[in-house]
C-alpha cells in the first residue's frame, strides 16, 4: 500500500514534479505553463513534507494523518498489532483512556502489561513503570507501528535482559495542531497531565509501584525533550530518564510555541539550563541516559547537557550514526534504553525475583568540544569550563570514567 511513509510515494512525487517542470519548458501556451509551474511547486512542497515524514516516521498510515489533522479529539488513532509470543507468553498491548482530573485533559494512550503481570504467583507484585513519549507531530500509536514496543519488550523479557515493567504511552499533545510537548504554560497543562494525572490513572487501575523512584521516562525526538524536561523539573518523581534524539532548549522545538515564546518560560523549561544549575546538594536527581545522532542539529546541545550532568552522575551517551530514517535509529537503540531503565528502576527484591543475564551497558564516550569564536560575545570567566560556555564553543569537556565499556556506535540493522 502507498502509505505516507512509503518510498514509492516520494518517487511518485518527484516524477510528477519533474514532468510538470518539463511541461513548463515545452508548452507554448502561457496559461498552461503558469499552471504547470504552480502545480510543480505544490507537488515539490508536498514532496518535502513527505520526505520529512519518511525520515522521522511520524505517520505510517493515512488514517493517522487524517485523525491528527482533522479530528477534534485524540481518539483511538489506529489498530495496534498483536504482540509477538514468547516462551513466557506474550504481553498485552492495548488502548486505554487516561483522563486527567487536575489538568482537565482526557486522552487515549497505550499500555503494555508484561506476561508476568497475569501470573498468579506474581499477584502481589507491584511493577516498575516506564512512561514513553512519542514525537511531534505523532501519536502513541507510533510506538507500536514504527518501534514495535510490544515485540521489543517480549523479546527482552524472553532473553532475560530486563525484568517485567509496565509501559504507558500517553499522548503529549492535544487534538489537531495543539502541540504542547509536555509543558505547563498559559492555558497549557501538559506537564500536570503527564506527571500527575497519568500517574493517578495508572495507580488507580493497575498494579504498579507506588515508589516514584521506580517510575522512569523515555522518549524520542519531542518525546526525548519531554523525558529530559520532566525529569529535570520533577526530580523527586522519577528514578531515571532515557532521552533518544531529543532537543534540550524549549526554543528549539514545539515547546517554544506552546509557551507563547515567553523567554522566561522557555528558560524554565530548557533541560540544558536546568542541568547546568544542578549541584551535588540539589537533592534527588534521576539517572539520565542520552542517545543522539551525529548528523542532527541537537547533537551538540545533547553533548553539553550530558557534560552538565556529568559533574554529578555518570551519564551513558550513545552516538547514533545517520540512518536512512530516524525511526530506524530509534528502533535500533530502544532495546538498550529499556535494558538500562530496568537496571535503574528495579528495586532489590525484584532484582532477586527476576534476575537478568547481563548488566545494562553503560557506554561512555569522551567529548572533546573544539574552541571556536563565540558569536554571542566573549565567554564568561569561570574556574572551570561551564556547559554554557561549551554550547558557545568555549573550552572543552571530557568525560573521564573508569572501568566502563567503550562507546558504541549504533548503525542500521
Amino acid at each position: 500500500m502507498l502509505g505516507p511513509d512509503s518510498p514509492l510515494l516520494l518517487i511518485l512525487l518527484v516524477t510528477v514534479s519533474a514532468v510538470l517542470l518539463l511541461a513548463v519548458v515545452r508548452l507554448r501556451l502561457l496559461p498552461l505553463r503558469v499552471l504547470c509551474g504552480a502545480l510543480s511547486v505544490m507537488v515539490a512542497m508536498v514532496g518535502g513534507i513527505a520526505t520529512t515524514n519518511y525520515y522521522y516516521g511520524y505517520y505510517t498510515t493515512w488514517g493517522q494523518l487524517w485523525a491528527d489533522f482533522h479530528s477534534t479529539t485524540t481518539g483511538n488513532l489506529g489498530v495496534i498489532s498483536t504482540v509477538s509470543a514468547s516462551p513466557l507468553g506474550s504481553g498485552h498491548l492495548s488502548w486505554v483512556n487516561l483522563p486527567g482530573q487536575l489538568s482537565g485533559y482526557s486522552r487515549p494512550g497505550l499500555v503494555y502489561l508484561p506476561p508476568q503481570y497475569f501470573l498468579a504467583r506474581y499477584a502481589r507484585v507491584r511493577f516498575p513503570v516506564v512512561e514513553l513519549f512519542h514525537g511531534t507531530p505523532g501519536t502513541p500509536l507510533t510506538w507500536d507501528t514504527a518501534l514495535h514496543i510490544g515485540q521489543v519488550m517480549d523479546s527482552l523479557l524472553a532473553r532475560h535482559l530486563v525484568g517485567p515493567m509496565v509501559v504507558v504511552m500517553p499522548s503529549i499533545n492535544g487534538p489537531g495542531h495543539d502541540y504542547q510537548d509536555c509543558v505547563n504554560g498559559n492555558g497549557v497543562k501538559d506537564m500536570t497531565y503527564l506527571t500527575r494525572d497519568v500517574h493517578a490513572d495508572m495507580l488507580a487501575h493497575y498494579r504498579v509501584s507506588t515508589d516514584p523512584f521506580e517510575w522512569g521516562l523515555g522518549g524520542y525526538s519531542s518525546g526525548g525533550y519531554c523525558a529530559a524536561n520532566l525529569a529535570m523539573q520533577n526530580r523527586d518523581s522519577y528514578g531515571a530518564a532515557a532521552i533518544i534524539e531529543g532537543y534540550f532548549r524549549a526554543a528549539d522545538g514545539p515547546a517554544g510555541a506552546a509557551l507563547g515564546y515567553n523567554h522566561q518560560l522557555e528558560v524554565a523549561n530548557s533541560p540544558l539550563y536546568l542541568a547546568e544549575r544542578l549541584s551535588p546538594d540539589s537533592g534527588p536527581i534521576p539517572a539520565v541516559w542520552v542517545a543522539a545522532g551525529t548528523g542532527t542539529s541537537d547533537y551538540r546541545p545533547a553533548t553539553v547537557f550530558a557534560a552538565a550532568l556529568d559533574r554529578i552522575q555518570q551519564v551513558p551517551f550513545i552516538k547514533l550514526n545517520d540512518a536512512r530514517d530516524r525511526a530506524t535509529a530509534w528502533s535500533a537503540v530502544l532495546p538498550t534504553a529499556l535494558t538500562w531503565l530496568w537496571q535503574q528502576l528495579a528495586p532489590p527484591d525484584l532484582r532477586v525475583l527476576f534476575p537478568v543475564r547481563t548488566q545494562a551497558a553503560n557506554p561512555i564516550i569522551t567529548l572533546t568540544i573544539p574552541t571556536r569564536p563565540s558569536h554571542h560575545g566573549s565567554c564568561r570567566p569561570a574556574t572551570r569550563t561551564s556547559p554554557a560556555n561549551l554550547l558557545l564553543g568555549c573550552g572543552s569537556a571530557t568525560h573521564h570514567k573508569t572501568k566502563q565499556p567503550a562507546s558504541r556506535t549504533v548503525t542500521r540493522a
